[in-house]
C-alpha cells in the first residue's frame, strides 16, 4: 500500500482517526477512554464525545486498523468492547506521521459566511462572529487552565501544542476583530 493511500486510512476528513489510532496503540481500551484520553491531550482545542469516538473506530476497525471484541467488566452493562491495534495500525500511524498535513481552514463555517452573504447579511454575520469571539475566549482561557509543566517528554510535546493552540486562537481573535471592524464600517446608515 503507498504512502499517501495508507496516511489516508488513519487520517480521513480529520486527524481524530489517528489521534484515536495513537491512542489504542499505547493500550487497548474501550471508546469513552479512548475520547477522555484524547480530550486529555489536545486539551481545548478538541473536545470529542465518547459517542463520536464509536463510528471513528468503527472506520478504523472497517480499515483493519484496530479489531475489537466483548470483554466481560464487573459492573453492569457486565460487558464492553475493546479495540485493539492491529499490525497494520502502526504502520499506518508512522505514516500518517510523515506525511505533510493537508491545509487546513480555520472555522470554514464563518468563511462560508462570508464568501455566500450581501450586505443585508451584515447583522448575522457580527452576530455570528461575535459568537466567535466568545468561544475562541474560552478556548483561550481552557487552554491556559491545562498547561501541562515539562517534565517529561509528553508534558513537553503537549506544552508545544498548547503554545501552537494558543498562537492560532489568538490570531483567529485577532481576525474576527478585523472581520467586525470591516464589516461594521459597510453597514448601512440607520434612519434617525
Amino acid at each position: 500500500m503507498d504512502r499517501e493511500k495508507n496516511a489516508a486510512l488513519v487520517e480521513g476528513r480529520s486527524p481524530i482517526k489517528a489521534a484515536a489510532l495513537a491512542v489504542l496503540l499505547e493500550g487497548p481500551t474501550y471508546g469513552y477512554e479512548v475520547a477522555k484520553r484524547i480530550n486529555r491531550r489536545m486539551g481545548a482545542s478538541w473536545h470529542v464525545q465518547a459517542k463520536h469516538i464509536y463510528p471513528v473506530l468503527k472506520q478504523l476497525e472497517t480499515e483493519g486498523l484496530v479489531r475489537s471484541q466483548s470483554e466481560p467488566i464487573d459492573d453492569p452493562p457486565y460487558s464492553r468492547r475493546f479495540f485493539y491495534p492491529t499490525e497494520r495500525a502502526a504502520h499506518a500511524r508512522r505514516e500518517w506521521l510523515t506525511t505533510p498535513p493537508a491545509a487546513t481552514v480555520m472555522r470554514a463555517d464563518i468563511h462560508a459566511r462570508l464568501a455566500f452573504s450581501g450586505e443585508e447579511d451584515i447583522p448575522e454575520l457580527l452576530r455570528a462572529l461575535s459568537e466567535w469571539r466568545i468561544d475562541l475566549l474560552e478556548e483561550i482561557e481552557e487552554n491556559v487552565e491545562t498547561e501541562t509543566p515539562r517534565v517529561s517528554w509528553l508534558g513537553t510535546i503537549m506544552s508545544l501544542y498548547r503554545s501552537a493552540v494558543d498562537k492560532r486562537l489568538n490570531a483567529e481573535l485577532e481576525w474576527v476583530g478585523e472581520a467586525c471592524r470591516a464589516l461594521e464600517e459597510g453597514l448601512p446608515e440607520q434612519p434617525r
